[in-house]
């Protein structure tokens, strides 16, 4: 009887090991602290505890002139006060999901104090007076070091992610510039904000044209112009459109500074139009991020940059270029204190000076159209194109033509080429009409001298 109890009793436990139960379910990521205390200066990584395979994970802080966060989420303690790092958790083709946030203290640090030791009173020792100098040098006081002024752009709007598309980036050396058009895929994360570029002919991309300046063209700078429209929902989860023009310096040090223009039809976000904004670019896994900060400390609206017209007060009587542009698809959103679009196109050109194509066959070139209440219309359009000069020789030109459509357009274009032929046209004057035909006609124009 005992036998057939305790065979039972195995027979149970071995079924019941069999079976099993429901495994525990998957922790989810979270912070490895919420809370820390530095000194100025101290840093500190946030560790991601429990962390999903094939998951990104984002920082940014709400006050980066208190506490700063790289990308890889070590904080570094700037100034005294308190800032929040918001941490978030992005998986591919979902949305950011919060995961947590870290409050920082920052203090000045406490000095150690050294002990004083008791004074020792010793008997008085007879001296001689003192003999004193008649003629003193002069003192020199050292220049008070200026103090670098508080970043004003505290408040984090939003970060912008850019994948760069490798297949999709073209360049032409100029004699007075050197010119990359890099297309990109976007997405944006952030409090007021969440999206992506929209999707459309061009395969959902933007693209940015950085123009590398030589010697003292244009003071050598280094300039950066990105434009796309993103498609998402607002702060009230309502959906909604953006587009942006990101316009940016590289300083000397490498670091990136950018100054966004952005027209949207959320009504909720409708302040970023005249909102201090400021973009900050950095390095991120494979491409870089963009993180748009506000001066809400300014309360003056910022108004949107006059249009400039295009001159016309020379006899622009010799036609260099003739351009074909097939006008494809266009993408616009609207707001209730500016319009913008994006006109898509390819070029061709078969005229006598130059014989070519876009670089880019699939729509991918743009005409960007703004139009801001109370002024006229501004047109740009960036294209690349790829052929022979006048000799026969092997070229590319890159056109940026920038005007107005005010009942007609009228630009005044720049071309940057690596054709010797047409090295002096880089700083000639020049002017674009156009007509109308089997496709749009883009001429442009020099003076005769």
């Amino acid at each position: 009887m005992l036998k057939r109890v305790l065979s039972i009793a195995l027979t149970v436990v071995l079924l019941a090991g069999s079976i099993g139960y429901p495994a525990e379910a998957a922790k989810k990521a979270k912070c490895s602290f919420t809370k820390v205390n530095l000194e100025v200066g101290q840093k500190k990584q946030i560790k991601i505890k429990n962390k999903v395979k094939k998951a990104k994970y984002t920082f940014a802080s709400s006050k980066k002139s208190v506490a700063k966060v790289t990308q890889k989420g070590v904080i570094k303690a700037v100034s005294e006060g308190k800032a929040k790092i918001t941490v978030k958790e992005v998986v591919k083709k979902k949305k950011a999901k919060k995961i947590g946030t870290v409050k920082v203290t920052v203090s000045l640090g406490v000095k150690n104090d050294v002990p004083t030791a008791e004074p020792v009173t010793m008997a008085p020792v007879p001296t001689a007076p003192a003999v004193l100098p008649t003629n003193y040098p002069p003192v020199i006081t050292p220049e008070p070091t200026e103090e670098p002024s508080p970043d004003p752009y505290t408040t984090h709007v939003m970060s912008i992610y850019i994948k760069e598309n490798a297949n999709k980036v073209y360049t032409v050396n100029g004699s007075t510039c050197y010119v990359t058009m890099q297309y990109f895929h976007a997405e944006i994360d952030g409090d007021y904000f969440t999206g992506t570029t929209q999707t459309g002919s061009t395969g959902g991309e933007g693209s940015v044209v950085i123009k590398d300046y030589k010697g003292n063209y244009n003071n050598g700078e280094k300039q950066y112009c990105a434009r796309y429209i993103v498609e998402g929902t607002d702060d009230t989860g309502a959906p909604c459109k953006m587009f942006i023009e990101d316009n940016g310096l590289e300083y000397e040090d490498g670091t990136i500074i950018t100054k966004p223009i952005i027209i949207t039809n959320s009504k909720s976000l409708a302040w970023l139009g005249s909102a201090d904004l400021s973009g900050r670019v950095s390095e991120y896994d494979d491409g870089k991020v963009i993180d748009i900060m506000w001066n809400e400390s300014n309360t003056t609206p910022v108004t949107p940059a006059p249009v400039v017209r295009p001159d016309n007060t020379k006899n622009y009587n010799r036609e260099l270029f003739v351009f074909n542009v097939s006008v494809g698809g266009s993408y616009a959103v609207e707001s209730s204190y500016a319009n913008s679009s994006m006109i898509h196109f390819n070029v061709e050109s078969n005229c006598a000076n130059f014989r070519g194509t876009g670089v880019d066959a699939d729509w991918g070139f743009s005409d960007t159209r703004k139009q801001f209440t109370g002024q006229v219309q501004s047109l740009s359009a960036r294209y690349i194109l790829e052929g022979t000069d006048v000799n026969g020789d092997p070229c590319m030109i890159y056109v940026e033509n920038n005007g107005i459509d005010d009942n007609g357009m009228v630009t005044e274009p720049t071309i940057i080429t690596d054709s010797p032929e047409y090295a002096w046209i880089e700083t000639a004057p020049l002017h674009g009409t156009v007509s109308w035909g089997a496709k749009l006609n883009i001429h442009m124009w020099t003076t005769s001298n």
